[in-house]
């Protein structure tokens, strides 16, 4: 997770050179919190697999003033498609909860000014606010000019010669409880997009709310689901849409519609773009509901019709998206144990590096851990705050902390009695508030054997608070502890050494060697990554199982976890 704060205070000041500095290749995806202010800069977002979050959306602006009469180098106008404030380019980017303008002005003075262009696939839209005067919002592919200008930034963005007559497109938008504000055709593009619960707004000049580009043999293009459709303009002064070519597609389904929306619906563009069978809609509601009104050649469509019209049906494509089901993120919380290490630091890992390469199921990791921490200082440096800002109902918080509360220091210390269970509630607080899951797991142990080559707990009475503390909060509990130390002493000395990080004189990265005997080495993070994975599923082995475990099975615990693991 990347901080981006005008301030100072984040990672970054400016969202472009956050995203310049993501790494690739990750398949969870790279999470930029944004704090509440405006940034007066055009993005382009050319990484895939990235999520852009705004800390409040009215209060997390985005805005530019780039238009189509802009000039270029040789003093002749720029054109629509180089005026976008925000362009994606990458595939599976999400954007949520923030507003992206284009300062501009109107059209009739400046031309068009794109606020939002989306030229990349899978793109997900999330309460995003959109504004702008003439074309807002475009989804549609890249043209040469438009690579040029961005260079070197194109990502994986289709490009055509002309997107006036472009050939069938294959990448897809979702945009859900977005609110897209503008005039003349200020929703337009060739892709496949779904609109859901969407509110698109009408500027005073008027106009039209969309200009679909979609090819004759494409059999999508803009559907619109429980969207309202209202504005600022003289009643009935916006229309539905307009072809931008000739059988162009757009649906409304169940969408409301208020005086603001020209009785006729959809307008022909001109003798020869007009209006067809693929231009529809159903179950209308609102002032303008009256299908007796309507373009006598758009489509009456049936129930039966418009209940064929689905997310699947329409973006679903070869690799089955459903974008309004979200992917559940795990986000981390906790000390060195937990945290990642970079390549110059190996073999030291943290198990919640590991973790991800154990998931089978669609969930994503954001690994938020930091060495050093305590429950208690995770909390003084804000990073549960913006931790919460990123959950949403389906994803869970885990947290790790023993390690450093114990540490005497005024910035880290919790008493296992009072302030500990208090900052862990703190952390169930957050997660509940937000519909996520919160998950407690109490500390690994660390790797301390007596004489008789029997494990020495070191973490006192902080488990037993967590233990209680989840009991008293109804909250779910891994107890990670316990399993592990009889993980640890099924080893035994000898054995453990592989899991912790024992290494050897005239290593890479450790020359002189070293005998950590609390952080773990890469297979120690994938083992106890597995083995919180199991009891967080309950589906591994039980604890009374491994007390029947003689220390010389250790390579047979090891080789049933991997049989259950492939």
């Amino acid at each position: 997770m990347y901080i981006i704060a005008k301030d100072g205070t984040g990672d970054f000041i400016s969202i472009q050179q956050a995203i310049d500095a993501i790494p690739g290749g990750g398949r969870a995806p790279t999470i930029l919190l944004l704090r509440m202010d405006e940034y007066h800069e055009r993005v382009v977002v050319d990484k895939d697999n990235v999520r852009i979050i705004g800390e409040a959306r009215d209060r997390t602006v985005i805005t530019a003033s780039g238009c189509a009469k802009d000039p270029d180098e040789n003093g002749n106008d720029r054109g629509t498609f180089l005026s976008a404030t925000f362009m994606v380019t990458g595939h599976n980017v999400e954007v949520e909860n923030l507003t992206i303008r284009n300062d501009a002005g109107d059209g009739r003075d400046v031309g068009q000014a794109v606020a939002v262009y989306a030229a990349g696939d899978r793109g997900v839209w999330r309460n995003v606010r959109m504004i702008a005067h003439q074309d807002t919002l475009f989804c549609g592919p890249l043209m040469p000019k438009v690579v040029r200008f961005i260079a070197p930034r194109q990502g994986r963005a289709e490009v055509v010669e002309s997107v006036g007559d472009c050939p069938v497109t294959h990448s897809r938008q979702y945009f859900e409880d977005c609110f897209i504000q503008g005039d003349v055709d200020f929703i337009f593009g060739p892709y496949r997009c779904w609109f859901e619960r969407c509110t698109l707004f009408m500027n005073a000049r008027g106009g039209m709310y969309t200009a679909a580009n979609t090819a004759e043999d494409q059999p999508h293009g803009l559907v619109f689901r429980q969207c309202k459709l209202t504005g600022e303009c003289e009643a009935g002064q916006g229309f539905l849409g307009r072809p931008w070519r000739r059988f162009a597609r757009t649906v409304f389904l169940h969408c409301e519609m208020d005086e603001h929306v020209a009785p006729l619906g959809f307008s022909d563009w001109d003798a020869v773009k007009v209006v067809t069978e693929r231009y529809a809609e159903f179950g209308t509601t609102g002032a303008r509901a009256d299908q007796n009104t309507r373009h006598p050649s758009q489509k009456r469509m049936t129930a039966q019709e418009a209940a064929c019209l689905t997310i699947p049906e329409v973006i679903g494509g070869w690799d089955n998206w459903q974008p309004q089901k979200r992917v559940p993120t795990w986000f981390l919380c906790g000390d060195s144990t937990m945290a990642d290490y970079p390549p110059d630091r190996y073999p030291m890992m943290g198990w919640g590096q590991k973790l991800q390469a154990h998931i089978t199921d669609n969930v994503y990791v954001e690994n938020c851990a930091v060495n050093g921490r305590s429950s208690k200082s995770f909390i003084a440096e804000k990073r549960l705050n913006f931790i919460e800002l990123c959950l949403r109902k389906g994803d869970k918080l885990i947290v790790s902390f023993s390690h450093n509360d114990e540490k005497p220091d005024a910035e880290r210390n919790t008493d296992p009695r009072i302030t500990y269970p208090e900052y862990l509630g703190m952390y169930i607080d957050a997660a509940r508030r937000q519909g996520a899951e919160p998950v407690l797991v109490t500390p690994i142990p660390r790797r301390l054997f007596n004489e008789e080559g029997k494990l020495i707990p070191t973490h006192g009475a902080y488990p037993d608070a967590m233990r209680n503390l989840a009991d008293y909060r109804g909250a779910r509990l891994v107890d990670l502890e316990k399993a592990a130390a009889q993980l640890f002493s099924l080893a035994g000395v000898e054995n453990t050494k592989r899991l912790f990080c024992h290494v050897p004189t005239g290593s890479k990265n450790y020359p002189d060697g070293l005998a950590d005997n609390s952080h773990l080495q890469e297979e120690g993070a994938s083992r106890i990554a597995a083995l919180f994975l199991s009891r967080m599923q309950n589906s591994r082995w039980a604890e009374e199982d491994l007390e029947n475990v003689e220390p010389n099975d250790y390579a047979d615990l090891i080789a049933r976890e991997d049989s259950v693991l492939c």
